[in-house]
């Protein structure tokens, strides 16, 4: 089990102590860090709830600092067309018959705002291929490159976000795999992921989901990991996806690893095995990172460079999202964004 590093935690108290002028040099020191952080590792958490401040004062906070980490994002390569998103707030879903829930690992925004190679690795990707359906998402039609939450409520369960190194884990599954990527490794990863996409685009009338699937992202051929794509690890399939996949129901009722609480979760755990040589109880031990959110926290990430969850949260707990997104994830700008984005962690690219 792991932990946000210290390096990744932010300590606030600078934004609200001594003179004004202080303070703002104090939140452009804070926003710069935080990029070079999230450059690195992929997420940084704002201790924004240590300094007890009201729910309204802490939101402010927090939209400034995520106003200025756009913009020292910006200074680094990001479009200049990025914005910040306010979202609506979320109240967290609970399935019936537990008391906590378990988010499995995705992006926000999955329909629209996933990992895609850039132009400059791929030259023959379309970008039209970033959007992989139009309809039943629950989020804004924006792409979102930097997923935040503001945390007003904490909930009665646990306030972990979990974290994934989705570059770390297409890096380990094509070694593993014995893929050969050619002289430019990071190239020959995203083209791979590219292609992967592609197929799982061409094959929507057959799987029908609008969301691309982990598995499907990482090669899976079978038409039913194209689609199911798991959200809530406590979730039961469907009438609908037990009729149209019935070989993933036998699969529902018991995972390799036999730790898995809920249908989603043992199928997840089976897709998973097949994709990654990993169990999900393996997996999280390789990969997962626990982020615990107090309240009025800030926690803000890569949205595609990695993967991001939710351990054993309450109906309590509700989120503010503040996403800095682009409405067409396109143009020159944002393909170097991307191509840098990819280069952010695969030690083959250093």
């Amino acid at each position: 089990m792991r932990f946000t590093p210290h390096e990744a935690q932010f300590d606030c108290t600078p934004l609200v102590s001594g003179a004004p002028a202080e303070r703002e040099w104090a939140l452009d020191a804070l926003a710069a860090g935080a990029v070079e952080v999230i450059h690195r590792t992929g997420y940084a958490v704002f201790r924004i709830g240590r300094l007890r401040l009201g729910v309204e004062e802490s939101r402010r906070l927090s939209t400034g600092i995520v106003e200025r980490v756009r913009t020292a994002l910006i200074a680094r390569g990001a479009p200049a067309r990025m914005r910040l998103e306010v979202d609506k707030a979320q109240q967290t879903y609970v399935p019936e018959g537990y008391t906590t829930r378990t988010l499995l690992p995705h992006h926000d925004g999955q329909h629209c705002s996933y990992l895609t190679p850039s132009l400059q690795d791929a030259p023959d990707w379309d970008p039209a291929q970033r959007t992989y359906g139009d309809s039943g998402y629950t989020t804004t039609a924006a792409h979102k490159m930097y997923q935040g939450i503001f945390l007003p409520e904490v909930g009665e369960g646990l306030s972990v976000t979990t974290y994934y190194d989705w570059l770390g884990v297409i890096d380990e599954v094509l070694e593993r795999r014995g893929i050969d990527r050619g002289d430019d490794p990071v190239a020959g990863a995203a083209r791979w992921l590219g292609g992967n996409l592609r197929r799982g685009l061409e094959r929507q009338p057959q799987h029908g989901c609008a969301y691309p699937s982990v598995g499907a992202m990482l090669g899976l051929e079978e038409t039913f990991w194209h689609g199911l794509s798991f959200h809530h690890s406590e979730a039961d399939l469907s009438k609908e996806e037990r009729r149209r996949y019935p070989a993933a129901v036998p699969l529902a009722r018991e995972c390799a690893c036999g730790e898995c609480r809920g249908e989603a979760a043992r199928l997840f755990c089976h897709q998973l095995l097949m994709a990654t040589g990993l169990t999900w109880a393996r997996f999280r031990r390789r990969w997962e990172v626990l982020a615990p959110g107090e309240h009025c926290d800030l926690l803000l990430g890569h949205n595609l460079t990695m993967l991001h969850g939710g351990l054993a949260g309450g109906a309590g707990r509700i989120i503010e999202p503040l996403c800095l997104v682009v409405d067409e994830p396109s143009g020159p700008e944002y393909e170097r964004w991307l191509a840098a984005s990819w280069r952010r962690t695969l030690p083959r690219a250093r």
